[in-house]
């Protein structure tokens, strides 16, 4: 038996899941009952008080959460998950209807934000978008990078590229690679992908062995100007032959940066599209893990 202090505590668990008064007496009761002999719903009702017209509503969510499941028979009958199963799996659903209504107030928010904007309505508005913005020019996208490379709490992840400019302006990246330093420093985790653009496919052992020199190049610049190096703990940096298509920056796991390149200057960043978008962050992350892990090359000691 679960004793009365346990069992208080277990209510108030519940009650911070959010479980319903009628949900949580229902499930005490599964949870209380012979294993060898299931309940019925009626036996349920009965004994944790939920009326009769609401008991197969109730059940049906506990389902849904995880914490019992049907027996198939006539008439059914309904069984706790063991405790410690329950509540790991009650926990991994409120993580995901969490994740839902966050992705949905974050693309309503957007929509708002558009929407106010677009208006002659005198609300008061930042002069900044939160949600989605555009922002040309070199100096206002270093401001951009710099505020949010400073806010950085858990993850930071580049797309960089390397033509035949790269190495002449590494040397004047101080306003970017200092904060990101820092934020390495307090424990962001920062994964730096590299992609030649100017390769030809197939590439020849020479063009190959060229790349490489210039990938390393780009690491004892850093190292030496920044104290960036793949040896710095929660630091890393890889390269791939193979041009990126879309040039993306992801912070947090919630907000994408997309760079356009500068068609006069490819060694400049023209235009940035900074969007708060969870999901569309989680996809591209997914995407950008996969060329990590099964493309990208890290040099070796």
């Amino acid at each position: 038996m679960m004793s009365d202090y346990l069992l208080e505590d277990l209510k108030i668990f519940l009650n911070d899941a959010n479980l319903t008064t009628y949900e949580i007496n229902a499930y005490i009761v599964l949870l209380t009952s012979s294993k060898a002999n299931p309940p019925s719903a009626r036996q349920i009702s009965s004994q944790s008080g939920v009326p009769s017209g609401r008991i197969y509503e109730i059940l049906e969510d506990l389902k849904i959460k995880g914490l019992i499941e049907i027996i198939e028979s006539r008439p059914k009958k309904f069984k706790a998950f063991s405790l410690n199963k329950g509540l790991d799996n009650l926990i991994k659903y409120q993580s995901i209807q969490s994740k839902r209504k966050i992705d949905y107030l974050h693309s309503k928010a957007k929509l708002l934000e558009t929407e106010l904007y677009n208006s002659g309505v005198f609300i008061h508005k930042e002069p900044s978008k939160i949600f989605w913005s555009t922002t040309y020019g070199t100096k206002s996208i270093l401001s951009l990078y710099v505020k949010h490379i400073t806010e950085a709490k858990q993850e930071i992840i580049f797309n960089e590229f390397i033509n035949k400019n790269t190495v002449k302006v590494i040397p004047f990246g101080k306003m970017i690679y200092e904060p990101l330093r820092k934020a390495i420093e307090r424990g962001v985790n920062v994964k730096d992908l590299w992609s030649f653009e100017y390769d030809e496919r197939p590439l020849s052992k020479e063009e190959e062995e060229q790349n490489i020199n210039i990938f390393k190049e780009i690491l004892r610049i850093q190292e030496e100007l920044y104290d960036l190096s793949p040896k710095l703990s929660g630091f890393q940096m890889k390269y791939t032959f193979h041009r990126t298509p879309t040039y993306f920056d992801i912070i947090d796991k919630k907000r994408v940066i997309f760079k356009l390149q500068n068609p006069l200057k490819p060694y400049q960043i023209f235009a940035c599209m900074n969007v708060v978008d969870p999901s569309l962050a989680e996809e591209l992350r997914t995407k950008f893990i996969s060329m990590w892990t099964f493309e990208a090359i890290a040099v070796k000691d």
